[in-house]
């Protein structure tokens, strides 16, 4: 039983720096690899969208609709990353008992001050910049990880109630 504590203690923290090692990765892109990468993502979603409704956009308008929707694109790539790293910190303060009591709350934390110590490593990134309004959005999608968790944790409890009361 012992050992099967560990184990999962291990897996969480395994998964929590291999997730911050992602997101490493990717802030450590200079910014013009990463305007590059986005720009291409945006282009292909607005190829998705121009097909899917049959707009018959030309190459200009597409391209300028990628470039409108580029920066929400990030943003909320930005919110999702966070958000999957605030969940995973969940799952690794389950595993200590001091930590269960207030997990939501230091989920939030640690996925905040971690996505505040990448805006400081962009600071050394060629063309890039640490942005307070970007810890911002992160901590956001970091609470909406964690809020969204913490409403299936509430549905799973009266579910299970429910039963228990059958």
């Amino acid at each position: 039983m012992r050992t099967k504590k560990y184990k999962s203690r291990y897996l969480w923290l395994a998964a929590a720096v291999f997730w911050m090692a992602l997101i490493f990765h990717f802030s450590a892109q200079k910014a013009a690899e990463s305007s590059e990468i986005s720009g291409s993502l945006t282009y292909r979603m607005t190829e998705g969208v121009n097909e899917l409704f049959r707009l018959d956009w030309n190459g200009e308008t597409l391209i300028k609709y990628a470039k409108v929707w580029e920066h929400p694109v990030r943003k909320a790539a930005h919110m999702t990353e966070y958000a999957v790293l605030a969940s995973i910190f969940l799952g690794n303060c389950v595993q200590y008992p001091a930590l269960r009591k207030r997990r939501f709350f230091w989920a939030w934390l640690f996925a905040s001050i971690y996505a505040a110590t990448d805006e400081f490593h962009q600071l050394f990134v060629e063309g890039r910049s640490g942005e307070f309004l970007d810890v911002a959005v992160d901590s956001a999608g970091a609470a909406l990880g964690v809020l969204l968790l913490w409403a299936v944790f509430v549905l799973y409890r009266k579910k299970r109630k429910k039963k228990e009361v059958k």
